[in-house]
């Protein structure tokens, strides 16, 4: 398997040796070229086709921010990776990057890294141009009252929901005692309710239905009904 080039971008001095050296250092086939406190000093180190993932905090201080750094990068270098950390919870955030960079972009907490699994997957699925939320975002994401992602059965929700996570078939299946057939009719219905066209330019028809998702989803707590 090849190599994985792994750039990291983190403006905290501890938590950007934790990445670099601990652990992304426990991940099979995946190699830190270099790691830096700002996009402006990772422009100045290496060239975007050098790189196959760039790993960057969302809010990176003064400058160019994180996601903008993967936006530019990603220009430069069509199938360059981009996973974003962040204290936050703000996922949708992926349903509004440009069309010309869409694809190949994940979003993690960065209280949830430590799951080596979830990290290693975040940053193969990013470079094979799919993308991966954090379970931990997915977990207490809901339809909105109105939008597209009404027309969807509650099964059909279940089964994208985790395809946010990066899940393959037979992983989905596995969680919601399914056979890997009817997850792939459901997915294939899924693609067709949402009227997802099946040839996209820059990413993939699993891609596209995970970005209206994020685009028409709200926290459980943000619901009419959870409010006091």
């Amino acid at each position: 398997m090849t190599v994985l080039r792994v750039a990291v971008v983190e403006d905290e001095p501890l938590y950007r040796e934790l990445l670099s050296t601990g652990l992304i250092a426990h991940l099979d086939d995946v190699e830190v070229i270099g790691s830096y406190a700002t996009g402006e000093e990772l422009f100045l180190a290496v060239k975007p086709s050098d790189v196959d993932v760039l790993l960057t905090d969302v809010d990176l201080g003064p400058g160019i921010d994180g996601t903008q750094t993967g936006i530019r990068m990603r220009r430069s270098n069509p199938r360059l990776g981009v996973v974003l950390l962040s204290n936050f919870a703000m996922p949708g955030l992926l349903a509004g990057l440009p069309d010309d960079v869409r694809g190949g972009w994940s979003y993690l907490l960065k209280t949830s890294v430590a799951d080596l699994d979830q990290l290693g997957l975040a940053i193969c699925e990013s470079a094979a141009g799919g993308m991966v939320i954090d379970s931990a975002l997915t977990k207490t994401l809901v339809p909105q009252g109105s939008g597209p992602l009404q027309v969807l059965t509650p099964r059909q929700v279940d089964v994208l929901a985790r395809m946010a996570n990066g899940w393959s078939n037979k992983r989905i299946a596995e969680d919601l005692v399914l056979s890997v057939r009817t997850v792939e009719s459901v997915i294939s219905d899924v693609i067709a309710a949402l009227a997802i066209p099946r040839d996209i330019d820059g990413y993939n028809a699993r891609v596209a239905c995970v970005l209206l998702y994020l685009q028409h989803t709200v926290s459980k707590s943000e619901t009419p009904a959870s409010r006091p």
